[in-house]
């Protein structure tokens, strides 16, 4: 029995970890818990393969500006715990998310750089981002009990009766996650020339979008916007007509609605945004009496201080709902450099990996990587969905993603 090029009798402990790899990939979008269990269970395993294999030689090698980086953002991170105002509930976390987080990366980046693993790990990834979108979109159509009150106004959207959030705990991160899939659908799609996997790509892509509709997610749609926008003018730009007609025909049928949502980000009249608004007021006042951070984890245990809306202790508030903020409200504003000088150094990777590769899935996965920074960092505007465990392994897996391919086509300078 031959499974994608390998003998099922000739399976050793280093391709047994890199099938564990594989289901880890395909569950994480699907369940929280599972993936959990299933990350433990593969890096115990890879444990135990290192310890055989030790002394043999890596495979890729992480370039030192970005390793330096990787170890001070780890190492910041680890010694913040110490001035949260909970310092056991932050090191337990720090613990708990960092440590599936940093492992998913070297797990990917040790198991996922041979031959064509990349290619085959990104399609087990698409199967499952399209089940999850198959499932938001049943379930905001015919499931029950999918509106939470906290997920809207009411009083400002009466139209709004439900939000699908399909296997992920709420409608902005299901929306964040569409956006990534989004993003690696049309970038993969770019180089390709025809054939079967360009037709899933373009089923999921629809899937996709069509989810995201159902999530009400406003940041997300503005995020999808910048995303094909990018990509029709970056690059393909054949896509710019069906992107203007496509955008025209959403609008058109449902403008009531999604004209009232995407406007109702400047009207404080909604408490959601209104709320918002608070947090970053909060935010910022937090950010200069703590130039060096409240702590990994600690932005609730501060939060009740710098809370002159709600003006209630009992209610917790985990992030301000803003990607950059609440980086530099725990980690403080060298954290944020840290975070974004590091992305800045995968971005200028997968780009030149773009523009050097001659493979058709490895220029294509560097393509959905950038578009899928697009994604995050104008999402990141409005929340802070890599504050999810799950979308938190999928960002830091597919950075070890870009150094695999950049050591794969030999461009990752040392």
């Amino acid at each position: 029995m031959n499974i994608a090029g390998y003998k099922l009798k000739d399976l050793d402990l280093e391709q047994t970890v890199y099938w564990l790899l594989a289901v880890l990939v395909f569950v994480i979008p699907l369940s929280s818990l599972a993936s959990s269990w299933i990350f433990v269970v593969t890096f115990i395993c890879a444990m135990v393969d290192c310890y055989k294999r030790r002394g043999e030689e890596r495979e890729c090698v992480i370039p030192k500006k970005i390793k330096y980086c990787l170890w001070g953002l780890f190492v910041l991170s680890a010694v913040s715990v110490l001035w949260s105002g909970n310092v056991f509930a932050s090191a337990f976390n720090f613990a708990w998310v960092v440590g599936q987080e940093a492992g998913s990366f070297w797990l990917m980046l040790r198991y996922g750089a041979k031959g064509q693993r990349p290619l085959f790990l990104m399609k087990v990834f698409m199967i499952s981002a399209g089940i999850v979108a198959i499932y938001g979109i049943w379930q905001y159509c015919y499931g029950s009990s999918v509106q939470s009150p906290e997920w809207s106004d009411k009083e400002v959207f009466p139209e709004l009766k439900r939000r699908a959030f399909s296997t992920l705990e709420n409608p902005n991160i299901l929306g964040s996650f569409l956006v990534l899939t989004v993003s690696y659908c049309a970038g993969i799609f770019a180089p390709l020339r025809g054939g079967k996997t360009r037709i899933f790509l373009i089923i999921v892509f629809i899937l996709s979008c069509i989810c995201l509709l159902f999530t009400f997610s406003r940041g997300n749609w503005i995020a999808l916007f910048f995303v094909l926008f990018v990509f029709a003018a970056f690059f393909y730009h054949k896509a710019f007509l069906p992107f203007i007609g496509g955008g025209l025909m959403v609008l058109y049928l449902g403008w009531g609605i999604l004209a009232h949502r995407i406007l109702s980000i400047f009207a404080t009249e909604d408490t959601s945004v209104a709320l918002r608004f608070a947090y970053i007021e909060g935010t910022l006042a937090m950010i200069q009496e703590h130039p060096w951070g409240v702590g990994w984890y600690g932005y609730q245990f501060a939060f009740p201080e710098y809370d002159f809306y709600l003006m209630d202790p009992t209610v917790i508030m985990y992030h301000c709902h803003n990607l950059y903020l609440n980086i530099a409200a725990e980690l403080g504003i060298f954290g944020l450099f840290l975070f974004l000088y590091l992305v800045w150094q995968f971005f200028c990777l997968a780009r030149h990996i773009r523009k050097e590769s001659k493979i058709p899935w490895i220029k294509g996965i560097a393509c959905g990587y950038i578009a899928s920074l697009v994604g995050i960092f104008i999402g990141g505007l409005t929340d802070y969905t890599l504050f999810n465990i799950q979308l938190g392994m999928l960002f830091w897996m597919s950075n070890a993603l870009i150094l695999n391919l950049g050591w794969l086509e030999g461009v990752l300078d040392q």
